[in-house]
């Protein structure tokens, strides 16, 4: 039987300082976290679950159980190896990707009546239900996949692996990440990235019961199930959603497995503490995922709002941060980064419409300075505004190339169909969207530093505010030309264009007149 322990074998995705990617075993990734830059894998989810599994050990040994021991952790710069090697030679059998009687992170002894494709697993192929995101190789292809590879596939199907059918032990449930957009804070270094993120399992309402361990720390093997309630944070970080056992092959690498559904949680389960819940007033709180047609930035006025009845709730980490920087634990002034991380399905099915990766940089000061949270929102505001003239610009523009004379109320009106093919075809609004993601991820940078004063009244974006309103102006001026552009010189598209652009600039100047204006004033008070 081959072997291969993921505490001493390199199969760990990372960037160290230098911007060299390198791949490193368990035991290296922990004990030199502070010298690695980041863990980073061409895809997100994989990304996602190495996080989910390195915090796992790390709470396990360093779990703080108040802010006072989390700042105690944070103030040593790195974890302690000596208790990492111990935990590590305790456990050593237990990370032997093929053992015997223990396999890490599989269903010991399972056997299916037939055998799965390995790639099946890996995100990258095309394999049952996920034929319409990926590349359409047969799934009686069955190429060699390298341990290393093998073992990153099968923690991030335990994470992430939606709901798709029957399997040979139970119908298969989605699993703890399928189906929201995870929240990771991440740091300068993997050290800060785990220890930041240990501030979200700080939660005392999460079940919490004398036998909760990791997975593989189980004397007894467990078996699939469904409506479970995890045990305890260590047992819900390393939940098996998925029966799962790898057939190595000869030469060292494995192509197949067997393959069926695990343990599932309960079906109102809402206690991720990396996932933010949009409050409803009538279901409660609700996953926030992935929009399709949504950049996650413009969601960032929610993610950040600490208050009371703050549209979402959004993981511990940004509040404890917010505390401990008023306590001078971390630099007030100092840029984090958001990671948001996952994956996007058809509402209640398996089909993968995209992963994404994201990044949202992030000041301390947005956490709990009201004033310019508020500010931050009305940046926001007139960029949505923005759109929606644009649109509405769109929509006139489009109806009058399907029927030019619908302008006046006694004549046809085009199908609404139509006139949506039409603008979709433009490219215009994503244009609009895709030109704002660096601009307004400056504009959260700058914002907090410009800040006036006057009659002892604190004023942020003074410059920042109409310098953004100046770019909206020209952004989604140019969208709109994106569209007008596409066109013919018939006397049609001629007359769409005529009607359609003068209103749209008009309207986006009065939209943001009174930062135009204040452009205006700057320009010649210089």
């Amino acid at each position: 039987m081959p072997a291969f322990n993921l505490i001493d074998e390199p199969w760990i995705p990372c960037v160290m300082p230098n911007g060299d990617a390198r791949e490193i075993g368990l035991r290296d990734a922990l004990n030199s976290a502070h010298q690695v830059r980041e863990v980073f894998d061409s895809s997100p989810l994989v990304t996602a679950a190495l996080h989910r599994l390195l915090l796992s050990i790390v709470q396990r040994n360093f779990a703080p159980g108040s802010l006072v021991e989390w700042k105690a952790l944070w103030s040593t710069g790195r974890l302690d190896d000596v208790k990492l090697n111990d935990y590590f030679i305790r456990w050593h059998a237990r990370f032997d990707l093929f053992h015997a009687e223990r396999p890490f992170y599989q269903q010991a002894k399972f056997k299916a009546k037939k055998t799965t494709p390995l790639k099946r697993l890996g995100w990258e192929f095309a394999a049952g239900n996920n034929a319409t995101l990926f590349d359409h190789s047969w799934d009686e292809d069955r190429p060699a996949i390298p341990p290393a590879t093998a073992a990153r596939w099968v923690i991030a199907t335990q994470t992430f692996a939606a709901s798709a059918g029957k399997s040979e032990t139970l119908h298969t449930k989605d699993s703890p990440w399928t189906r929201g957009a995870v929240i990771l804070m991440q740091g300068n270094n993997l050290f800060e990235t785990l220890a930041l993120n240990l501030l979200s399992l700080l939660k005392p309402d999460f079940p919490s019961f004398a036998d909760d361990c990791l997975v593989w720390e189980l004397e007894e093997t467990w078996n699939p199930a469904h409506g479970l309630t995890p045990s305890g944070k260590l047992s819900y970080l390393t939940w098996q959603s998925r029966s799962i056992r790898l057939l190595p092959a000869n030469d060292g690498g494995v192509r197949e497995c067997y393959f069926a559904q695990g343990r599932a949680l309960q079906e109102e389960w809402r206690g991720e503490p990396m996932f933010a819940y949009k409050r409803n007033a009538k279901q409660g709180l609700l996953v926030w995922q992935f929009n399709p047609d949504r950049a996650v930035w413009r969601d960032s006025h929610a993610l950040f709002n600490l208050s009371l009845d703050a549209p979402f709730q959004v993981p511990q980490a940004l509040a404890h941060i917010a505390t401990i920087a008023r306590e001078g634990v971390v630099d007030r002034h100092r840029l984090y980064q958001l990671q948001i991380l996952g994956q996007c399905l058809e509402s209640g099915q398996p089909t993968i419409h995209f992963w994404r990766q994201e990044r949202l940089p992030v000041r301390v000061e947005y956490l709990d300075n009201s004033l310019l949270l508020e500010r931050l929102g009305e940046a926001l505001r007139l960029a949505e505004d923005c759109a929606r003239s644009l649109e509405q610009s769109l929509w006139s523009l489009a109806k009058l190339l399907v029927a030019t004379n619908s302008d006046h109320k006694e004549a046809r009106q085009p199908d609404k169909k139509d006139i949506k093919n039409i603008i979709d075809s433009f490219g215009a609004s994503p244009h609009y969207w895709a030109q704002l993601d660096a601009p307004f991820k400056q504009l959260l940078i700058d914002l907090p530093s410009d800040k006036t004063e006057e009659y002892g009244e604190v004023i942020y974006g003074e410059s920042e505010l109409p310098r953004w309103a100046g770019k909206l102006q020209r952004t989604a001026t140019s969208a709109l030309a994106v569209a007008t552009r596409s066109l013919d010189n018939s006397s049609r598209a001629l007359k769409a264009v005529a009607k359609a652009e003068p209103s749209f600039r008009a309207k986006l100047r009065e939209i943001l007149a009174d930062y135009l204006k204040q452009t205006a004033a700057n320009g010649r008070s210089r």
